[in-house]
């Protein structure tokens, strides 16, 4: 069995985005003992009304249960990358590791730690967010992922999955996310966060579509 209390140091070397390695820097995440100390900013119902409300649906041409398993056995270096997003570092609280680009990865599981860049003004602009994935639902095809606490915005984001009546997979991402500005909540926010969550979910619905089994059109 793996000795999970030994911490590694984490290996600049193997993040190729600079904000993510400076992210890193300033939360003190030099090796895997910084993972352990982030706290989750999820989304707390004591104070619902301060939160904003975020809703998109994506249709995949598949059966539910073969696009449950492509989210959950999908690399993130293949999920999280587009023009917006890419992957950058993730950290395993169940083995205490790291995984980098290169490293192979199970998939989606409970307390995992993710970093990833975004590109923003057509790379003008890069920042690292940070998520944890807060709980996996395989009975009713649900995970949540929550910001962490530092970061520019704390709540919750849920994903989960319909049959449609055809045999297609309704796929529902809603968010409740709040930040100390309002003027990047209600203007900022919305498009930026469609277009981040587009370029994932497109991800996992090609490598769901490819698979054996997938519906015709």
């Amino acid at each position: 069995m793996q000795d999970t209390s030994r911490h590694a140091a984490i290996d600049l070397g193997k993040i190729r985005q600079k904000k993510v390695r400076k992210f890193i820097g300033h939360f003190g995440l030099h090796s895997t003992s910084g993972f352990k100390r982030m706290q989750a900013a999820g989304y707390c119902a004591n104070d619902g009304k301060a939160y904003h409300k975020h809703h998109k649906t994506f249709l995949v041409r598949q059966r539910p249960d073969l696009v449950w398993d492509s989210y959950m056995k999908i690399h993130p270096r293949d999920a999280w990358t587009g023009d917006m997003v890419s992957f950058g570092v993730q950290y395993c609280n169940r083995y205490n590791r790291v995984h980098y680009l290169q490293d192979e990865c199970s998939g989606i599981e409970e307390g995992q730690i993710i970093i990833l860049n975004l590109r923003l003004l057509w790379g003008a602009l890069n920042i690292a967010v940070a998520h944890q994935i807060a709980e996996v639902n395989r009975e009713e095809m649900m995970f949540k992922l929550c910001y962490m606490v530092g970061g520019a915005s704390a709540g919750s984001q849920w994903i989960s999955l319909k049959p449609t009546s055809d045999g297609f997979t309704e796929v529902h991402h809603d968010t409740l996310y709040k930040s100390d500005s309002s003027f990047r909540d209600t203007k900022l926010y919305p498009a930026l966060h469609t277009k981040a969550i587009t370029e994932f979910h497109e991800s996992v619905r090609r490598k769901a579509e490819a698979l054996v089994g997938a519906i015709a059109v």
